[in-house]
């Protein structure tokens, strides 16, 4: 396990099936987050594009509303001007019939001002009617000081007298000499051979200005009454007098012979405006009504900015139920992936165990004989050798049982606190001693006492496994290092094996300086007999093992590795208060003396050396094969068994059956259950059946020495207290 080697030999069809189909899972997983993603994108996009058009054509709309309102208001104004002039154009008239020197029955000049104000009586828009012509000294008027005015410079008396047929002719705006108002005049000339003067109609510019100023179309809105040749008569905005042409000068050459025109110029502070021209029917004048487009579009960006908001937020809103929907389905898989490794990991120990219990029948058999011969022949002999060559095959043939044994061993099997430091100093004493050359491990461990509640053998057999992973990835040079702190976690996560709660925790890294994996091992390291190491240089179970141990421990593991940087393990094993508790020095085996033992096993090889054992501590062993043997021997003589060593599985009664036989028999009998598969069921189960201890195959002599003692002594202990009773 750990990280890859380019020599990796290919997976036999089995592995390679299983890989297969976790490469189709996960690509089926980042398939379907692809598509969430892609949806929740295509979701997004179209809200957005449908806001924009929508913007869009709500724009287009507010120009061509506030177009058509322009329009109307437009045609509108300029019917008023023709009405107004028009108007103003009859008095006009009438006033040129009131020449004193004119054929027929003149009114006396005296008179004159007065009828002509009688004309202009019912026309407000004009401020004075006259007559003019400086050659005959006529100058009637309406205005008080008109008749001492002298009006020969003005443009309206000068066009009038260069032009006979030029007919009415309506003036550039100027301060009236009359009455200082600003004003324009509308002139004809006097009939009459030659040129007789003229008659003239003040209009005045404040009423029209003021009949505009009614008129409110917004901020940025303009209205004015301009001459056909672009020079401004009346202007909404300004009240002042300007000879100047008209900004809009382009804007009513694009009017051309059109009656109406509704366009779009820039404004001399170039701003874009949205003005309407319409021709004053019948009369040299054009009605213009504009409004800049920053002011006509001020309440559709206040609602396009809305818009954009309201999109921008359901867009964060879909983004955060996406990420929030992706890691809830991530942690799902995860837990869902962790749950079918528990399943195949406990699947796997069902099947471990099974194979375990024979297999540890036979190697107990290889194992306590190649003892025992061993104890029969001389130190340096060659028949020593083979026989100690035996118990080392069989040694390392148990420890790999009880690897595999460690997945049908669910739980921690006897926790205690336990110093941290202690089992890594252990650990990187026993890999130091068997180190490749150009290898070197780093050990790092706080001061701070680092004490959690475990297993000691299974915390060491996960470091261990951890470092010899690391000394095997970084091949035949590199380098490993170990770091073990105190670590504060303040939020809950999920690790790649395990969830951090929040509180104190003993932070383990190994990190390595292999070529590192790729995402892909990642995922499937833990899975048993999964390894990326040529083969015959793993068994796939190290990883796995830890994967177990990790859980069992309430504790967590992450992984981080990628293919060229390495490879880190890192380990968080929740810390507690206390002590760590000490080993007990070891003990010489206790001898018995001469107890009679009722040995019970359906392998007649275990049951000869349990006898021989047994007779070597000094007990006296009676063996059975098979519980009804046993059973047979135990109801001739109840009392004769001092105590009883029987093999948990049978084919015929099982262990645990025959001890409830045995019991129903003699209550007080001492029972010890042997057995190749333990663990918290096999002990709860054990209790509840009367046995007072359960041992793990293969069998040490004093392991079982001590056991036989101490249950012994508690007999004797138990019925020396009843006879001082009865006494």
């Amino acid at each position: 396990m750990g990280s890859p080697r380019p020599d990796s030999a290919p997976l036999t069809p089995a592995l390679a099936a299983t890989a297969g189909a976790a490469r189709r899972e996960a690509e089926r997983r980042r398939a379907l987050r692809l598509r969430l993603v892609l949806i929740v994108v295509a979701v997004c996009a179209a809200v957005a594009l449908s806001t924009f058009f929508d913007t869009l054509h709500d724009r287009a709309e507010t120009l061509a509303l506030a177009g058509r309102q322009h329009d109307n208001i437009a045609a509108a104004l300029a019917e008023q001007a023709a009405r107004a002039l028009q108007a103003t154009d009859l008095i006009l008239r009438q006033a040129m019939l009131l020449d004193p020197d004119a054929g027929g029955s003149p009114p006396e000049r005296e008179s004159i001002p007065d009828l002509l104000r009688r004309h202009m009586s019912g026309v407000p828009q004009v401020r004075n009617l006259f007559l003019f012509d400086p050659a005959r000294g006529l100058h009637l008027s309406t205005a008080a000081t008109g008749a001492k005015t002298d009006l020969s410079d003005r443009s309206y008396y000068l066009a009038q007298r260069e032009k006979a047929d030029l007919g009415l002719y309506v003036s550039e705006p100027f301060i009236s000499r009359a009455d200082g108002q600003p004003t324009f005049v509308l002139s004809r000339r006097l009939p009459g051979p030659g040129f007789r003067g003229i008659a003239g109609a003040a209009v005045d510019v404040l009423y029209i200005r003021r009949l505009y100023q009614a008129l409110d179309l917004g901020p940025g809105s303009t209205i004015e009454l301009l001459r056909q040749d672009g020079m401004t008569l009346v202007n909404r905005e300004h009240p002042e007098v300007s000879t100047q042409r008209s900004p809009w000068l382009a804007a009513l050459q694009s009017l051309g012979a059109r009656d109406g025109l509704h366009t779009s110029v820039v404004s001399p502070q170039m701003v874009r405006v949205q003005v309407s021209l319409r021709r004053v029917p019948g009369y040299p004048a054009v009605v213009l009504v504009g409004r800049s487009e920053r002011d006509i579009l001020a309440v559709w960006r206040g609602e396009a900015w809305k818009s954009a908001a309201r999109t921008l937020v359901i867009s964060a809103l879909a983004a955060l139920l996406l990420i929030a929907f992706l890691r809830q389905l991530e942690r799902h898989e995860r837990v869902t992936a962790q749950l079918h490794q528990s399943q195949k990991l406990e699947a796997l120990g069902t099947l471990a165990g099974g194979i375990a219990h024979d297999f540890n029948n036979v190697l107990g058999a290889v194992l306590g004989y190649a003892e025992l011969a061993g104890q029969q022949s001389a130190s340096g002999t060659l028949q020593r050798r083979y026989i100690d060559n035996i118990v080392v095959a069989a040694n390392r043939a148990r420890e790999l049982v009880a690897r595999i044994l460690a997945f049908s061993r669910p739980g921690v099997g006897n926790a205690r606190p336990v110093s941290l430091q202690k089992i890594l100093a252990e650990a990187h004493s026993l890999t130091c001693a068997a180190l490749p050359p150009g290898v070197a491990i780093t050990l790092e461990v706080s001061q701070t006492p680092l004490v959690v509640a475990g297993d000691a053998s299974q915390l060491h057999q996960m470091l261990a496994n951890l470092l010899t992973n690391a000394v095997q990835a970084v091949g035949a040079g590199g380098e490993v290092d170990v770091r073990a702190r105190p670590l504060e976690v303040e939020e809950a996560r999920d690790c790649t094996v395990g969830r951090l709660q929040p509180g104190r925790y003993a932070c383990i890294e190994v990190r390595d300086t292999g070529s590192g994996m790729s995402a892909e091992q990642v995922e499937r390291i833990f899975e048993p007999f999964f390894t990326t190491k040529p083969v015959g240089a793993g068994t796939g179970l190290g990883l796995s093992l830890v994967h177990g141990i990790v859980l069992d421990h309430g504790a967590a593991l992450e992984v981080s590795s990628r293919p060229g940087a390495g490879t880190t393990f890192t380990v968080y094993l929740p810390l507690i208060e206390g002590e760590p508790a000490q080993d007990p020095a070891p003990l010489p085996a206790p001898q018995g003396r001469g107890e009679v033992i009722l040995v019970v096993d359906d392998e007649e090889s275990l049951v000869r050396l349990a006898e021989e054992v047994l007779a070597s501590l000094g007990y006296e062993p009676v063996g059975c094969v098979g519980a009804q043997q046993a059973l047979r021997l135990f109801r001739a003589a109840p009392q004769r068994f001092d105590a009883v060593l029987t093999d948990a599985i049978m084919p015929e009664m099982s262990g645990l059956e025959l001890i409830a036989e045995l019991r129903q028999l003699r209550p007080d009998l001492p029972v010890v259950l042997l057995s190749g598969y333990g663990g918290p069921d096999l002990n709860a189960a054990a209790a509840a059946a009367g046995a007072h201890a359960v041992l793990m195959k293969p069998l040490g002599a004093a392991d079982l020495a001590r056991s036989l003692a101490r249950i012994l002594a508690r007999t004797r202990s138990a019925t020396g207290s009843r006879a001082d009773f009865a006494a």
